[in-house]
């Protein structure tokens, strides 16, 4: 089976040296636990401000069995959320995620310190198809989504609607096949439920 390609651009860097792309997960023993930064592969970084990054079945199909990355969406991605609603409230998922970032150490692994951007764009998996919505503790988004099952492509939207502001609406869907090719676009750390970009560390 051959795997799923994702291109990625990203803004200008001081330099081309160490530059890494990587896609990650995180290992949690139980929801609030410490969390881990695990490497699922590693990408092709041109010097165009471009990036490839291939995922194989082989080992998304390890992952997804992994009991340290599946999780209860209601208690791991919707933790700490308010008026969260899952259909059906019983499905687990387990993400990838991806971020550019400068391998000072050399350890092929990145560090808070390193990372230059991310997406919050992800890959994830779903035991079941799933709907979900919820609100921030601090009441100023709304987070839906539609999931597919198994893997997927989910792309992050946030949308600031002229007539609440300081409101927003974001959407979590997974996207079909056909859109696999659609380059994501990466960008500084940045709050993913008030902006397409957030401040922060790797997660």
């Amino acid at each position: 089976m051959p795997p799923t390609t994702l291109t990625f651009s990203f803004p200008d860097t001081s330099g081309s040296a160490n530059l890494r792309l990587a896609a990650i997960y995180f290992e949690q023993a139980s929801p609030g636990a410490v969390t881990t930064v695990k490497v699922l592969t590693s990408g092709y970084v041109s010097s165009s401000n471009t990036a490839t990054l291939s995922l194989y079945a082989d080992s998304l199909n390890t992952l997804k069995s992994n009991p340290l990355c599946i999780s209860a969406f209601k208690t791991g991605d919707a933790r700490g959320m308010q008026s969260v609603v899952v259909s059906p409230d019983t499905v687990k998922t387990c993400n990838v995620y991806f971020t550019l970032f400068r391998d000072t150490n050399g350890n092929g692994s990145p560090e808070s310190t390193e990372e230059l951007y991310l997406t919050h764009d992800i890959y994830s998996y779903a035991n079941t198809p799933f709907t979900y919505s919820f609100t921030s503790p601090d009441g100023r988004s709304m987070e839906s989504g539609t999931r597919a099952l198994g893997w997927s492509l989910v792309r992050h939207e946030v949308l600031q609607p002229t007539d609440t502001p300081n409101r927003f609406l974001v959407t979590m869907n997974s996207v079909p096949t056909a859109d696999l090719g659609i380059s994501i676009r990466m960008h500084a750390s940045s709050d993913r439920l008030t902006s397409m970009g957030v401040r922060g560390g790797l997660k």
